[in-house]
This record gives structure tokens, C-alpha cells and sequence, in this order.
């Protein structure tokens, strides 16, 4: 059988489905760019801006429109008392992930932060506060020296500081305290492995230079690691597996030595965490069963008073906490190997708003030591990677003002 060759002949119209842009009988309307939509969007007088601010969700809504541009921002500034939900006490958390070489950002008001500005490779996060991560570079020699860093994840930027040899001590507290503007100060003690010797150095970012000061404790430490808080000129650490509180007075540049409170309960790390009051004062939680909060203040040098216990069961709403308000929890690690319960413990404090973070079963919870209302934050859904201290990133101002912010 001869081969047959078929030839089909050009058409004039295109086939059903296909479009023919030769027979478009309208111009092209060129995509408008998203810069163009934003200038528009700008020019619109400041009372329409209000009112679409307004019927967004809250407060996600009203924080990435704050962000956007310096216009935007003063809307939401300048609007008065009430014309808005009250804005959020945090824009969430930053948290040490193995897998990840720098320490991912959890938000929990709607703005994203990353620390993919930083010229590193692997660091991990030591402390949090006022806008300013302090964070240890691990690179080659870490064990051997100091290598700290700076940075403020909303301006990006940072300030790497000058290395600081160790030798055979122990690093026995690492603290950023924030100061006027732009200006911070670095707390960094070290005390002797096997003496009962100390240093303490303070780096300042006005001379960008440590200050040294050395001296004897009356016995040995051997530091663990624990929560800060700054007040006033003293950065107090909590060690929760010796049970004591250093105390650094920054002006004298000396070390002292706080014991806990009489718990009347078994002491262990996660189950205790220290923080400060509105009036500014030292203040020691614990939590013992049935998941109650006790709490004491430092009303004089050596002197614990003790506060009215909180039951955190009550405070657990279904509206702000989901799930979390049918699980069995417990601050006792025995009642999670004997009797299939989740276990309850500290994870971090916010100074700026006196918020406490828990760590519940996977979740993390927020708990205002002003209103005790209690929410539920994240989930996290790595089994292999549980949970450990997190730090809170403050809202110190409001609106917060995002540098290279997009629409």
C-alpha cells in the first residue's frame, strides 16, 4: 500500500480555542506596576486611609499597613484612643531550630522578620531584648573565644563586637541592655572553672571598646544556663539547676549572689523563671500542681514576698487557648512518663509588656501578668524537635516603623 501525505491548508481564522493576536480589535492595557498602585493608594486623603485601616482584621491588619510607608504610619499613629484594638504586646518570637543556621522568627502580628541580613553562617540566639538580639557566632575557635553579635531584625542592622578570649573559665551570663536611641551595652561574666575568680566585662556601642573588671566570690560557681532581665543597672541570671540568681551591678561592675525562695516544691530547669514587675522590681515564678503560679517580689535585698497564687486551669479559655483546654498538662515530669500527660514550663519573658511565654504541650501560650489573659500562639508540629526557651520580640513602639517594607 502506497504511503498517503496529508496536507492541510492554512486557514484565515484561528481553530475553536485557540486566541489570534492579530485579530484583537482593543489596545493592550498594560499591567499597572505595584509601585504605581501604592503611589495612588498614598495619595488618598488621611480620613479615607482611616476608615479602610479601620475594617481590616485586627491587629495583623492595622500593624502591615503601619508598615508600608512613612504616610501610612502616621495615619496610624495619630488616630485617637480607641479607634483601633489596642496593638499587640509583641510581634512574636525568635527560637534556636537545629537545622536551621539562623534562628527562625515565629510572628504573631501579622509582620515577618528574618536575620538573612546578617554576614554569617550559624549562630544561635543567646538574648532578647528592646528590638536587639544578642547572638553567639559558632565558627571555627567558638570554644576557645567570644564571638557576639548585635542586631536590631526591624532596621536591619547589626554590629559584630570585638571577640573575647575565654580560655579555661565559663561563660556565666550573656545580656544585651538597651539604652537611649541607638545605643546599647553588652554584659558578658565569666567566672573560673575550677576558682572561685570572675570577670566581668561591658561592652559599649558609644565607644565600641570592653570594659574589664575582675575579682573573688566567696565559692565556686558553675553556671548553667537560665533567664535574664535587666533592671534598672543590675542584670539578674537565673540558674535553675543550682537554684541562686546572679546579680551584676553594671555601674560597679561587681557580682552578687540572690537565693530563690523557699518553694516548698522541687526545683528543676524549666519549672522556674524569673522577670520584673510594672514598678520594676525582681520577681520568681514557679509552677507546681495542679498547674498553679506562685509568685514572689524582691521588696528588699534578701527579702522574698510572696504574691497571690494564679491557677493557670481557669485561664485556659477554648476562645484563646483551642485544643490546649481538653489536654492533661503538668509542670511534673513524672506525670508525663506515668500518667500520659503534656508537660507545662516556662519558655520566656517580655519585659516591654510583662508578658509571660509557656511552653504547653508543643504550643506556645503568652500570659499577660496584668489581665491573665491567656493565648495560645504556635504549634509546633516537629516531634523530633521539641520546644525550648523562646525570645519574645518586644513591641517597644507603636506603630513599629519596618525598614525596607513592602506592599
Amino acid at each position: 500500500m502506497s504511503s498517503a501525505v496529508l496536507v492541510r491548508r492554512a486557514r484565515s481564522r484561528s481553530p475553536p480555542g485557540r486566541f489570534d493576536p492579530s485579530r484583537r480589535t482593543r489596545p493592550r492595557v498594560e499591567e499597572e506596576p505595584a509601585v504605581a498602585r501604592v503611589d495612588m493608594a498614598s495619595a488618598l486623603p488621611d480620613d479615607m486611609l482611616l476608615e479602610v485601616f479601620k475594617r481590616l482584621l485586627p491587629p495583623t491588619g492595622v500593624v502591615r499597613c503601619a508598615a508600608v510607608c512613612r504616610s501610612w504610619r502616621r495615619v496610624v499613629s495619630r488616630a485617637g484612643s480607641g479607634t483601633f484594638p489596642d496593638p499587640p504586646r509583641h510581634l512574636g518570637f525568635f527560637r534556636n531550630y537545629g537545622p536551621s543556621a539562623l534562628p527562625p522568627f515565629v510572628h504573631t502580628a501579622g509582620v515577618t522578620l528574618n536575620l538573612g541580613f546578617l554576614p554569617v553562617s550559624r549562630v544561635i540566639l543567646i538574648d532578647s531584648r528592646g528590638h536587639r538580639l544578642l547572638l553567639r557566632e559558632l565558627c571555627a575557635g567558638f570554644k576557645t573565644e567570644l564571638k557576639l553579635l548585635v542586631c536590631n531584625p526591624l532596621q536591619k542592622t547589626f554590629a559584630r563586637l570585638p571577640p573575647l578570649p575565654i580560655g579555661g573559665h565559663l561563660v556565666a551570663c550573656c545580656a544585651v541592655v538597651p539604652g537611649q536611641g541607638a545605643e546599647f551595652r553588652v554584659v558578658v561574666v565569666l567566672v573560673g572553672a575550677t576558682s572561685p575568680n570572675f570577670y566581668v566585662f561591658i561592652y559599649s556601642s558609644a565607644s565600641s571598646a570592653w570594659e574589664v573588671a575582675t575579682g573573688t566570690l566567696k565559692r565556686r560557681l558553675t553556671p548553667h544556663q537560665g533567664p535574664s532581665v535587666v533592671i534598672g543597672d543590675f542584670v539578674y541570671r537565673l540558674d535553675c539547676e543550682e537554684k541562686y540568681i546572679m546579680a551584676v551591678n553594671t555601674t560597679k561592675m561587681t557580682i552578687s549572689v540572690l537565693s530563690i525562695p523557699r518553694a516548698g516544691m522541687r526545683l528543676y530547669t524549666g519549672n522556674n523563671w524569673i522577670g520584673k514587675t510594672e514598678d520594676s522590681r525582681l520577681c520568681f515564678f514557679a509552677i507546681r500542681e495542679p498547674l498553679i503560679m506562685v509568685r514572689w517580689v524582691l521588696e528588699a535585698p534578701r527579702k522574698w514576698t510572696p504574691q497571690e497564687p494564679v491557677a493557670l486551669r481557669p485561664l485556659m479559655n477554648p476562645a484563646t487557648v483551642g485544643d490546649l483546654h481538653g489536654l492533661k498538662l503538668s509542670a511534673r515530669i513524672a506525670d508525663q512518663l506515668m500518667h500520659g500527660c503534656k508537660l507545662v514550663s516556662f519558655g520566656g519573658f517580655c519585659e516591654a509588656s510583662g508578658t509571660l511565654f509557656l511552653i504547653m504541650a508543643d504550643r506556645v501560650v503568652s500570659l499577660d501578668l496584668k489581665t491573665f489573659r491567656m493565648e495560645r500562639l504556635w504549634l509546633n508540629d516537629d516531634e523530633w524537635r521539641p520546644l525550648g526557651d523562646v525570645f519574645p520580640y518586644e513591641m517597644v513602639a507603636w506603630p513599629p516603623a519596618i525598614k525596607d517594607s513592602i506592599w
